[in-house]
């Protein structure tokens, strides 16, 4: 006879259900059930309730209880799975405190959304010891049963860890079918029905009463002001076209069209926030005297008839070789084409001897699967995360998460997650992921486990004529790890006669180091790069590249021309003169979302102007122009009105026309008329047209502040 193993059997009122369902066959009422626990008490409970439903049922079967898991499964044709890791404390009250906290709100937490990705979480490493020890000392073929939510998450990850026989049940599908047939008015041994997509998020494709479609008795309740029942499901129906197979509760958080809105919204749909912890509590309540009833006080127990639970009747199906569908959570072999490849759906399956044979599908309506697919991107990227350890996806899988991207801006799902993740660690309930940088999506390999270095001339640079010249070497660690090791110093095209040699470098995480390295280049050149080096993949170099300026000579009425391209447009179009020490750039920018922001102007539209005397020890200015035709429209480098510098502008809907005027001589930038001086560019448009968004383009055709000599035209007047 069959070994059949209940993983989780303290959770006792549904294992009494399975047990009795299964010994009520009478090919199956001389089984082995094994039951396993990590709660000794709860064991035993479940050990006494077992041992009289068999004396009630007045079966052969033998009834064993253990503490340890691969013994239980060791020799197992079944194993049923019934586990909740974390359990109500501290694992649900985690899930619900904390993103409450953030303002996310929940009803039941425990298959999408946050609540959902964090008992993924917890629940998927114990799903895999058991499908390895399936794989390892269960019988051959031995068939794992998943009944633990998220039942999606959990079959998910096992196929691709693990890859034993499995099956995921859920009573949504046939208990909605009798919901519906109540609603309907129906005599539900009439019906028939077609179900497919994914669980909880499963559609009724027919729904049929003595073989007529009864969908038009469902949406004629649409009509009906005296029915207020299921109000979620029924408006998904009315908007989708197709009933689902898991409650209001649960769809109310499963998309983004319900809680998020508020309370209006809320009351409006009957949708009870927090209710699976006021399920959790009753239970706890009145868990001495469901204790009492399921082993009897006097030894009885009552045994009820057989449920619609599919577990027993997969396991008659496959010990007798009688045919029967039943309704599994299974990976998608092209048996849904337009849900992703490997995914758990849910769906007809054919059951007998020759095991779990899934029906083909087809194409869901297109609505169907695209809502599915929201549901499926939480339930990749969690498993993702676990089978990967990549801390990265779990942020990447509430962000996904349908309710918590309605709910929640971006910072607040990462500060969220790290809450949660902190909570589930201290608990006990999550091991180690493999870092981020700080507020990203990124892990440290690769990316933010680098050592930035760069290089940085003390004094800016003319020319390079062989003499030295003073570099300052900036090393940040910007991994989470000390870093030890060596860097030298490379420079093209000319070699450098004294080199700074190898120089040491120990940085702990987060540290920066500067040094100053004196380089001599062995002759004149007219560029120069430099760059530090290492032998250490850690370690990236940025490179110093010194380039002599641009020598601009207005001169004669037509001015210098001065243009920005990017993108194929011609984003600035400009002509600079210059007469005595007046400056004057005159022309046009393209611009068709023109946006002011004082507090950050670089960051919205403005024509960023550097000005530099090119005698030696003079410093830069900055200009921030701000094209508005009223108000103040310069700013200096402290972002304060600037009164000496003249910027008028006329907007259209295509842009701006301006022009700038200013006295080089009153800026300190020119001593006398004639005198050459340094001048760069930078453009910050709102928007190119329709097609392209914001940009900030440099003249020099680069994006970073003109800090560098080399990113400066000079003006040479004379």
């Amino acid at each position: 006879m069959a070994k059949i193993t209940l993983i989780g059997a303290g959770s006792v009122v549904f294992a009494k259900n399975l047990i009795s369902d299964i010994l009520q066959f009478p090919e199956l009422s001389g089984s082995t059930i094994v039951l396993m626990d990590i709660d000794p008490a709860r064991l035993e409970t479940a050990r006494i309730m077992a041992e009289r439903v068999v004396r009630k049922l007045g079966v052969k079967a033998k009834v064993e209880a253990t503490l340890d898991r691969r013994k239980a499964i060791t020799g197992a044709n079944y194993v049923i799975c019934t586990i909740q890791v974390g359990g109500y404390k501290p694992g649900t009250v985690i899930d619900f405190e904390i993103p409450r906290k953030f303002g996310l709100l929940q009803t039941i937490g425990d298959t999408l959304g946050v609540g959902g990705v964090f008992r993924g979480l917890r629940t998927i490493p114990k799903t895999l010891e058991i499908a390895r020890d399936i794989a390892d000392v269960g019988a051959p073929g031995c068939t794992f049963l998943n009944y633990t939510n998220p039942m999606a998450m959990l079959c998910m990850a096992a196929d691709h860890a693990v890859g034993v026989p499995m099956v995921g049940l859920c009573h949504s599908v046939q208990g909605t079918s009798q919901q519906l047939a109540n609603y309907a008015g129906l005599d539900y041994k009439h019906v028939t029905y077609r179900v497919a997509g994914i669980n909880h998020m499963a559609f009724f494709l027919d729904y049929k009463y003595r073989g007529r479609d009864a969908y038009p008795l469902l949406f004629n309740l649409l009509k009906d002001p005296a029915f207020g029942q299921d109000k979620v499901r029924f408006e998904m129906m009315r908007r989708l076209g197709y009933f689902v197979t898991e409650s209001s509760e649960h769809q109310s958080e499963y998309n983004p069209h319900f809680i998020h809105h508020g309370k209006d919204v809320i009351e409006k749909f009957d949708i009870p926030i927090d209710e699976y912890l006021r399920r959790c509590e009753s239970i706890i309540a009145t868990w001495k005297k469901a204790e009492a009833e399921l082993i009897g006080e006097d030894g009885d127990i009552t045994v009820n008839p057989q449920t619609h639970e599919y577990g027993s009747f997969i396991i008659h199906s496959m010990e007798t070789n009688t045919p029967r569908v039943i309704y599994g959570n299974v990976p998608n072999t092209g048996l849904i084409t337009n849900l992703p490849d490997r995914c758990c759906v849910e769906l007809p399956v054919l059951v007998d001897a020759q095991g779990l044979q899934p029906t083909h599908i087809g194409e869901l309506p297109p609505q169907l699967a695209a809502i599915c697919r929201t549901n499926v991107n939480v339930q990749e990227l969690t498993v993702a995360a676990a089978l990967t350890g990549k801390r990265e996806h779990i942020y990447h899988a509430v962000m996904a998460d349908p309710h918590a991207a309605a709910t929640l801006p971006l910072d607040k799902i990462w500060a969220m997650c790290d809450e949660l993740i902190e909570a589930h660690q201290k608990a006990g309930l999550l091991g180690g992921f493999a870092p981020t940088i700080a507020g990203t999506g990124r892990a440290y390999a690769s990316t933010g486990d680098k050592v930035v270095v760069s290089l940085e001339p003390v004094r800016p640079l003319a020319e390079i004529t062989g003499e030295p010249v003073e570099f300052e070497l900036t090393a940040t660690n910007e991994g989470n790890k000390p870093f030890s090791g060596k860097l030298a110093i490379e420079a093209s095209p000319v070699a450098l006669s004294a080199k700074a040699g190898a120089l040491a470098i120990k940085l702990g995480a987060g540290e920066t180091t500067n040094r100053r390295v004196v380089l001599k280049p062995a002759e004149a050149a007219p560029s120069l790069l430099v760059r530090a080096v290492s032998a250490d993949e850690r370690v990236l170099g940025r490179d110093y590249i010194f380039n002599p300026p641009r020598v601009l000579k207005p001169a004669g009425a037509g001015g210098v021309p001065v243009e920005v391209d990017f993108m194929a447009n011609k984003l600035l179009k400009s002509v600079l003169t210059v007469k005595g020490t007046a400056l004057e750039l005159s022309g046009r920018v393209i611009d068709t979302a023109v946006k002011i922001d004082e507090r950050s102007p670089w960051s919205a539209s403005t024509i960023e102007l550097f000005l530099r005397p090119a005698r030696t020890g003079g410093t830069t200015r900055q200009y921030f122009l701000l094209p508005r035709t009223a108000g103040a429209t310069v700013l200096n480098q402290a972002r304060k009105p600037e009164k000496t510098v003249s910027f008028k502008v006329k907007i259209d809907k295509g842009g701006y026309d301006f022009v700038l005027r200013l006295d080089l001589g009153k800026l300190g930038i020119q001593g006398k008329a004639g005198d050459p001086f340094y001048l760069d560019l930078i453009i910050g448009a709102g928007a190119l047209g329709d097609a392209h968004g914001s940009c900030r383009v440099g003249w020099n055709g680069k994006r970073n502040s003109a800090s560098r000599s080399e990113h400066f035209a000079l003006i040479a007047p004379q």
